[in-house]
């Protein structure tokens, strides 16, 4: 199913208006306001009793006009400041949990994916992983016992699951996954096709090949066993 695109300008415009929006009825105890971005105004639905001192103030008159309200229409440079102080704190979270949103969609469709990641905190629970345009964790239950991690060192990471944890996206990593060893082989030879069907991380995996067997040797070199942890491969037709 294909993810809708959002873009940070829509994110902001649509924060906007339900801050200010928020704000104005929450201020001027009204049922109702509608926010015009492109006029840079707000038309709030005033009470003709209610609100006597707000339309005298904004329309020049308090006429009231039967039980409807009164709407009118004002520039939003003209809104107490008051209105301003109650918006910002409702636009920031209004604007993290769009942003978080927007992030979850990003990297939902990416879940079993493998993508590199750099090590960049480290605690007694779990790593912190710098990803292209997101922060992943990698608890270490995941991770390869016989493995060395240091700060500032890259590794592939299989996407494990992503949630949505109140205004955070958490993004779940591992390094035990049976698609790792098939992504490093795929990626250096990919005129071949590889299916790790048993992996025993950092130990060994016994992965299906379509490559020839004299082949089979050029898989074994330093550079892909180090990235899988030194783990011997066991290759079958």
């Amino acid at each position: 199913m294909q993810q809708p695109s959002i873009h940070l300008n829509e994110i902001e415009e649509r924060a906007a208006h339900q801050a200010i929006e928020t704000a104005v009825i929450e201020y001027f105890q009204v049922r109702d306001c509608i926010v015009n971005l492109d006029t840079h105004s707000v038309c709030v639905l005033f009470d003709p009793i209610a609100h006597r001192k707000w339309i005298a103030r904004f329309n020049g008159h308090a006429e009231p006009n039967g039980s409807k309200d009164i709407p009118l229409s004002i520039p939003l440079e003209q809104l107490p400041p008051k209105i301003k102080q109650l918006a910002r704190p409702i636009l920031e979270r209004l604007m993290a949990e769009q942003e978080a949103l927007a992030s979850y969609l990003k990297w939902k469709p990416l879940e079993r994916k493998i993508v590199p990641g750099t090590i960049t905190e480290m605690s007694q629970t779990h790593l912190k992983i710098s990803l292209k345009g997101g922060t992943g964790i990698l608890n270490h239950r995941d991770g390869i016992k016989k493995e060395h991690y240091t700060l500032g060192a890259t590794h592939l990471f299989h996407i494990k699951r992503v949630r949505m944890e109140g205004e955070n996206v958490r993004i779940h990593l591992s390094r035990r996954s049976k698609t790792l060893p098939e992504y490093v082989l795929t990626s250096k030879f990919p005129k071949y096709k590889f299916r790790c069907y048993r992996r025993l991380p950092g130990v060994k995996s016994w992965i299906r090949t379509t490559a020839p067997r004299y082949r089979w040797g050029l898989f074994l070199s330093k550079e892909i066993r180090q990235s899988l942890a030194g783990e011997y491969l066991q290759f079958y037709p």
